[in-house]
């Protein structure tokens, strides 16, 4: 009785949180406790950038000053209250110094940003497994334009390493193309890419580099309109399609949906948030295509009864050749109107995971297409039993949400052998999961745990109630008093610049406990 009433108070309130940040999406207010985490380095970046900027941005660059000293630990981290990382205290010490003030500190300040260029050229290297990117001696100016070098990114991720390049430049070859490229890409809202690394750095490259006082102060206007009222600049704000798609998902059942006040109208936030094409960004309007947050938009509108046949046209076309999918699409046009295309990059476990839940309909007669991302997904295994993820650190967050997509399934005649290849694969997937619970009861983050226990319940037969309950007593454990939870700072922005994404966090959880009262507490 007492671990029941302790889920339900759990339960109220981490929806009360959630509804709290799904309510600031839809009013275009976003604030830090439901926003993604700050960054150290995001925050000095922007102190960088501001600084370049001049004149008008004084009272935001000072805020994020005193953000960094407040949140200084021998040294700043990837986090905040991370043990401290020396490339990221190199750039928050340059910008507190260049916050001094006076003409010869950003005289200094301009001809020192070199000294972190090649930190952020590494993003080119390898962002994340399964992207190519270009070689070191690519990604300098002037070769990192030409297209056969520029292709090898996502569209997204080019601004980040022309301005690191241009940096990085002592040669006055390209520098003028470069940062032509730059005034081109510049989005219609003053950003690039829709990214504080990105536009911070498109900042001090062109303002290093030239004088485009119009380009610089929209771009400046934008950092500002993103800075939290902390000071802090998150390393990657984009997620409001993600947290909305798997709100309405997890909290919008239909026996629910009357006692949820935002529900009708975060459907059509979501509706209304496509891009031509059918893709969704992680940000409506202005983003870049990601058919990570196309499926789980899809994925929250198949639960309100609203689909999209256009975009789900759009992820069956762009399937890989071998069954998988990847993250970012090429596209032509600038959001929301666009045409995406081949290729797209970064084939993943964890996207292939979210389109197949996307594209999956309770009916024997799958679609060709679902077969062969089921097999591409299956040949990913390893012989431990886990899958490997892209955007989350670790294992367990992959291999939770597959034999949880594996459950779908039954017999089938046509696909037999797949069919008893996905029996196998869960098999290993729940042993490797259950093996892997730590000693408190969790599996590492709130995520991991929140998703290890919804795939395991989904085999209760197989799996011991005390495997259960000590994980759902370890989540309880980490909620905050707000209804959030612990953060995990797993997932990826690039490079470990890693990030929380609090709504999410506290989604999965939700989901756990909402499954767990099903199953044993009816």
């Amino acid at each position: 009785m007492e671990l029941k009433n302790d889920i339900q108070e759990s339960l109220k309130n981490a929806e009360i949180y959630v509804t709290e940040g799904i309510e600031q999406i839809l009013s275009g207010n976003l604030d830090e406790n439901h926003g993604v985490s700050p960054s150290p380095g995001a925050t000095a970046l922007g102190i960088l950038a501001l600084l370049a900027a001049g004149k008008g941005f004084e009272n935001a660059q000072m805020r994020a000053v005193q953000w960094l000293k407040n949140n200084y630990n021998n040294g700043w981290g990837k986090t905040p209250g991370d043990t401290a990382d020396e490339e990221i205290t190199k750039i928050a010490n340059m910008a507190l110094y260049g916050s001094q003030g006076g003409w010869m500190a950003k005289i200094q300040l301009l001809s020192q940003v070199r000294q972190f260029s090649n930190m952020i050229l590494s993003l080119g290297e390898e962002v994340v497994p399964g992207l190519e990117g270009p070689k070191p001696e690519e990604i300098m100016i002037p070769t990192i334009l030409e297209d056969k070098v520029l292709v090898k990114l996502p569209l997204y991720g080019r601004p980040v390493v022309v301005a690191a390049s241009l940096l990085a430049s002592d040669s006055q070859e390209g520098i003028i193309k470069g940062i032509q490229y730059l005034l081109e890409t510049q989005m219609p809202d003053g950003s690039w890419s829709e990214d504080i690394i990105a536009t911070s750095l498109a900042i001090l490259a062109i303002t290093r580099k030239g004088s485009y006082p119009e380009t610089i102060e929209r771009a400046g206007r934008w950092l500002v309109q993103r800075q939290y009222q902390s000071g802090a600049w998150p390393a990657f704000d984009q997620l409001k399609t993600w947290a909305m798609g798997w709100a309405v998902s997890i909290m919008g059942e239909k026996s629910r949906r009357i006692d949820i006040p935002w529900f009708s109208q975060a459907v059509d936030w979501l509706i209304q948030g496509r891009n031509e094409d059918g893709s969704y960004g992680s940000a409506p309007p202005f983003t870049h295509s990601d058919f990570d947050d196309t499926a789980v938009a899809l994925i929250g509108l198949h639960q309100a009864g609203k689909e999209s046949d256009l975009s789900l046209k759009l992820l069956k076309e762009l399937q890989n050749d071998d069954g998988s999918w990847g993250t970012f699409p090429s596209f032509q046009g600038k959001p929301p109107s666009i045409s995406s295309g081949f290729p797209v990059y970064i084939p993943s476990v964890d996207v292939s995971i979210h389109v197949l839940e996307a594209l999956w309909r309770p009916s024997i007669f799958q679609e060709a297409q679902v077969w062969r991302g089921l097999n591409w997904l299956l040949s990913q295994q390893d012989d431990e039993g886990a899958f490997p993820s892209s955007w989350f650190e670790g294992p367990i967050y992959s291999t939770a949400q597959a034999i949880e997509l594996f459950s779908k399934w039954g017999f089938s005649w046509e696909h037999w052998h797949t069919v008893r290849q996905m029996v196998e694969a869960r098999k290993k997937g729940v042993r490797f999961i259950v093996k892997f619970q730590n000693t408190n009861g969790g599996w590492g983050s709130v995520v991991e745990t929140g998703l290890a226990l919804s795939g395991l319940m989904k085999y209760s037969e197989a799996v011991s109630r005390e495997t259960i309950d000590r994980g759902i007593k370890n989540l309880l454990s980490s909620q905050n008093s707000n209804g959030s939870f612990t953060p995990s700072y797993r997932a990826i922005y690039a490079k470990g610049w890693n990030y929380e994404e609090p709504l999410t966090t506290a989604l999965t959880a939700i989901k756990a406990l909402q499954n767990y009262q099903r199953l044993y507490q009816k």
